[in-house]
């Protein structure tokens, strides 16, 4: 169960008391008060619930939150009864769109007012006199997110070591900036914006980025943009100043620079010279 003290009060049974959630994940998950912190921040309660806990606890709760890398029948059907007795909404999240998800649960917990639960989500919308929608809904996917599976992704490192990033990562939030940069590598992206959207210090970003990955945010997010370009390049109507906006360089200089460090040749001499086909 997790509280949010500075969020809007809602009455229960005529009482102003702090909005809470229900909050589910895998076993697997081993440090869940980590993953609540940086999902919904700092300014949150947490109280691990036990076998039999009161009805009225759950009563208490205005969503149910559960974050399941799949959403079988099964998992659907074993949650029936806790819908049933917290009589709230039950937002369903993945490891790609948990942090979507995240930012639903707490933009409507903020247009709650007391007595007056409203929503910024139509799934979790209840008016006067109507019968709540409990779902479970899961949350769409993110559209700006790369849905596929993660792409090989090979650098190669100032003493010459061959670094592959890592396809199997256990932290959602190292995958979802993943799925993010090679969504909008096109945009201004830096470490301390994606750091933000995932609730993280910086520097607790780099590290974790760095660990689960197996290279840092920025080789990261440079690698993608050069491997994008190398695509490019390839098509003849695409001048490389173009291809160097494209891929979300600052400017020609730093694109020609970048590639050639990476690739051992400049973006013409790429062009022109003979690539396989496939």
């Amino acid at each position: 169960m997790i509280e949010f003290p500075t969020y809007p009060k809602h009455l229960i049974q005529g009482r102003e008391e702090s909005q809470r959630i229900l909050f589910y994940c895998p076993r697997a998950e081993t440090n869940t008060t980590e993953l609540c912190l940086a999902l919904f921040g700092s300014q949150i309660l947490m109280h691990r619930m036990q076998e039999g806990e009161t009805t009225e606890s759950m009563a208490a709760a205005s969503l149910v939150f559960v974050y399941a890398a799949e959403t079988p029948d099964a998992l659907r059907a074993a949650l029936v009864g806790t819908v049933t007795q917290a009589n709230a909404p039950m937002l369903v999240a993945r490891k790609s769109n948990v942090v979507k998800a995240a930012r639903m649960v707490t933009e409507f917990l903020n247009a709650m007012t007391a007595g007056h639960p409203g929503s910024v989500h139509p799934l979790v919308e209840k008016t006067a006199g109507q019968q709540l929608d409990t779902g479970p809904h899961t949350i769409p996917g993110d559209e700006d997110l790369w849905s596929e599976n993660l792409p090989e992704i090979v650098l190669v490192d100032e003493q010459g070591n061959t670094i592959h990033a890592s396809h199997m990562l256990q932290d959602y939030r190292a995958e979802y900036a993943c799925r993010y940069v090679l969504a909008h590598f096109h945009e201004n992206i830096n470490r301390d914006k994606m750091a933000e959207m995932v609730n993280l210090s910086p520097g607790y970003f780099s590290n974790l980025f760095r660990q689960e990955v197996g290279m840092s945010f920025s080789d990261y997010l440079i690698q993608v943009r050069v491997e994008n370009a190398k695509s490019l390049l390839r098509r003849f109507d695409l001048s490389v100043d173009a291809i160097s906006k494209r891929c979300g360089f600052h400017s020609l200089a730093h694109f020609s620079r970048t590639f050639k460090d990476r690739c051992g040749m400049s973006p013409l001499k790429f062009r022109k010279s003979p690539h396989p086909v496939g």
